[in-house]
């Protein structure tokens, strides 16, 4: 193993600088040359290979985002810009390829396991809607970040005896929204779509309880929450504000989870590599690090957030 390159694609998540370095650190150790296309699987139609140096990395796993930028790329998609990768991967005599993302970046990445690239997948979106893995890398950053903004926002709310609502990201998977009302004790979670009214229902109990400012998270592309606020206020006669939180969530620096997290990621990584075991996805399942087949991570989502929905219903109005 002589030579491994590393990309970041789709929407960001924080913690991937972090894998970035731990990868940097471990591929030093080992006297394999890193590098890095920019701006994901774009560099590699567009041949922006850059060479990464952990000396020149400072601490950056601290930040969020990611140092070697990510895109969304069509040209990548289609078959032109597919072969012209392939032709830039073998003209830098790349033996292993690195992509970290979510689901649309793995399905990319199993395309070029199936092309013959030697490839190793990485995990990284704050959904948490993988099925091949318990978590994945910027998560709980995600679900820390959303719970901060909601205890800060509801101390307003609280001064004027006004409800809330919290739109937060996720996708089609609902962890964020169940992590975050179950740590900030909200009072109704959104994880699916419902009438309004079972909403108001829920709310006027939690009023009748004597709640004065009652939260409601929601997942997002259920309501619009803006819409939602005004119409809960309607039927509560309760005045209600509507936040969205969107890349807040995104950004900043990673949890310490999500710090160790990467770092379990790197070394995982480093160990297949090292054992010429590609066409894998690095996740964790029961605690442990585990390499799962990339056709496998690349066809599977997770939509079932049946043990936050059981949690978030036990804790509810405790």
């Amino acid at each position: 193993m002589k030579k491994v390159l590393i990309l970041t694609s789709g929407g960001d998540s924080s913690g991937m600088n972090a894998y970035i370095k731990s990868l940097a650190k471990l591929c030093k150790k080992n006297n394999i040359n890193l590098v890095a296309s920019l701006f994901g699987f774009q560099g590699l139609v567009e041949n922006k290979i850059v060479d990464l140096h952990v000396e020149n990395m400072n601490y950056i796993e601290n930040t969020g985002g990611s140092i070697i930028k990510s895109s969304r790329s069509t040209d990548f998609m289609t078959k032109q810009g597919f072969e012209t990768a392939l032709s830039n991967l073998k003209k830098h005599n790349v033996d292993c390829v690195v992509v970290v993302g979510g689901n649309g970046t793995i399905k990319g990445a199993y395309d070029l396991s199936e092309a013959g690239v030697n490839v190793i997948a990485i995990p990284a979106t704050i959904d948490n809607d993988m099925a091949f893995t318990e978590k994945t890398l910027g998560y709980d950053t995600a679900c820390q970040n959303a719970a901060k903004l909601v205890n800060d926002i509801r101390q307003s709310m609280d001064c004027f005896e006004r409800g809330l609502v919290v739109e937060v990201m996720g996708r089609d998977c609902a962890d964020i929204a169940l992590h975050t009302a179950i740590i900030t004790g909200a009072d109704v979670c959104v994880s699916e779509k419902i009438a309004v009214g079972n909403i108001a229902s829920k709310i006027k109990n939690v009023l009748d309880d004597g709640k004065l400012s009652p939260v409601v998270i929601i997942k997002e592309h259920l309501f619009d929450a803006e819409q939602l606020a005004m119409e809960l206020g309607s039927a509560t006669n309760k005045t209600f504000r509507a936040v969205k939180i969107g890349y807040a969530q995104r950004g900043g620096e990673p949890s310490n989870a999500d710090k160790m997290f990467a770092i379990e990621l790197a070394a995982k990584t480093m160990e297949c590599a090292m054992n010429s075991e590609f066409s894998v996805a690095i996740g964790q399942q029961s605690g442990n690090m585990i390499a799962a087949p990339i056709k496998e991570a690349a066809n599977g989502k997770n939509f079932n957030s049946a043990k936050l929905i059981k949690l978030f219903d036990m804790y509810h109005g405790c």
